[in-house]
């Protein structure tokens, strides 16, 4: 914990979190901003003071305590999935707020007692809410709806506002690939230690999973992939979620690639699992974000969703492709299982199938799963709607794009 000493005068905008300021910033041109962090990272003396006199030292009273410094007239946040951020229409009604996902939300918890789901749904009866909840389509739309029943948010789907800000490589003549999206977890420098397949990593509900269960799926997936574009000669790349200094990624792939050829595409800042591709790639993906991001776009991309079959938990069927929207486990590019001629058939199709047929099949998953937005003009326009200034709709510009 770092203590901050600084007199927390009045502002007009706070932003809640650190998370997505370097996209957030791209557009939004305010000046008179300060930054709420949670307590235990930073610690600011004036707001914990005034906690104190309020005799309650959880996070919500160190919040209140921090907007009734600040009064700011507007909040946004990007940590979605942080229930005290609903908390600003309790404390300051008058506060205009904006919630945007950065992600695709799940079941999935640090915890067999609660999720994020059961979280917002016990603050929802007590006002906990946003002026207005930018989802990433369909999905994201559902979750919220499921989550937040008595919110009176507007509600916009906008699309993930990194992907919307940046432009792919155009297509070169270039020996084609299949590029294999990995989901490799954050474990710091020293990468894969001994609690990878001892200790619980995550739950769903009260199943608690290892992380050698949980990602198995990703190294079955990666091997069929490499073997498939061997025997037809393209080329195999892994594209990393993690950056360079962060090893593990790279020696897990490692391992499970033994003796076939592959490169490997770190993650070394917030853009590159982006600007590293070119619209010619063909995706495979189990259920990462970024994957769904990509068919928005129109890219060709298969998704092998059988994490939780691979697991031995076939019966959670939250985890498979577009559900709850798409309720069949099987179709032309997903599949819900990860046997060799599953992952065969549904790349191999991608592969195939031709421009028109793709554009024809793909439309509607696209259309209601998650939205594209080049260059977040829906964003400019929610942002007038709510007074706050902002440079207008544009691609991210690379001083602003933080390293990971």
């Amino acid at each position: 914990m770092r203590l901050d000493f600084t007199f927390p005068r009045h502002v007009r905008l706070v932003y809640f979190g650190r998370i997505g300021l370097g996209i957030l910033r791209n557009y939004v041109t305010e000046t008179d901003v300060a930054i709420y962090e949670n307590p235990r990272e930073r610690l600011n003396v004036w707001v914990a003071l005034r906690m104190l006199l309020s005799r309650d030292l959880s996070e919500f009273s160190y919040y209140r305590a921090f907007l009734r410094w600040r009064r700011p007239k507007f909040v946004i946040t990007m940590e979605d999935n942080n229930v005290t951020f609903y908390a600003t229409k309790v404390i300051m009604p008058e506060c205009k707020t904006l919630a945007i996902q950065n992600g695709l939300r799940k079941s999935l918890s640090h915890s067999n007692q609660t999720n994020f789901m059961k979280e917002l749904q016990k603050v929802d009866v007590l006002g906990y809410d946003a002026d207005v909840i930018a989802t990433l389509g369909g999905l994201g739309t559902d979750f919220v709806k499921s989550s937040m029943p008595n919110s009176k948010a507007k509600i916009v789907e906008l699309g993930n506002l990194m992907n919307n800000a940046l432009h792919l490589m155009p297509r070169v003549s270039a020996r084609p690939r299949i590029v294999f999206v990995s989901k490799f977890p954050n474990r710091g420098a020293n990468g894969i230690d001994a609690s990878w397949a001892s200790d619980i990593f995550i739950y769903s509900g009260a199943v608690g999973f290892t992380a050698e269960q949980y990602f198995r799926v990703d190294a079955v997936v990666a091997r069929e992939c490499a073997l498939l574009a061997k025997e037809l000669s393209i080329d195999f790349v892994v594209l990393g979620k993690r950056p360079a200094w962060q090893v593990g990624e790279y020696d897990y792939y490692s391992k499970h690639l033994d003796g076939l050829h592959w490169t490997y595409l770190p993650s070394n800042n917030q853009a590159s699992s982006y600007l590293q591709l070119r619209d010619t790639d063909f995706i495979v993906n189990v259920d990462s974000t970024i994957g769904y991001e990509l068919l928005a776009r129109g890219l060709r991309i298969a998704f092998i969703t059988a994490r939780m079959s691979i697991a031995g938990h076939d019966e959670m069927t939250e985890y498979r492709f577009g559900h709850p929207i798409i309720q069949h486990p099987f179709g032309p590019y997903w599949t819900s299982t990860a046997t060799p001629s599953e992952i065969r058939r549904v790349i191999q199709y991608v592969l195939n199938v031709t421009d028109q047929e793709w554009s024809e099949l793909s439309k509607r998953a696209r259309d209601l799963l998650l939205q594209f937005d080049p260059d977040n003009s829906k964003l400019c326009s929610e942002l007038d709607a709510l007074g706050l200034q902002h440079r207008g709709p544009g691609s991210w510009a690379p001083d602003l794009i933080p390293e990971n």
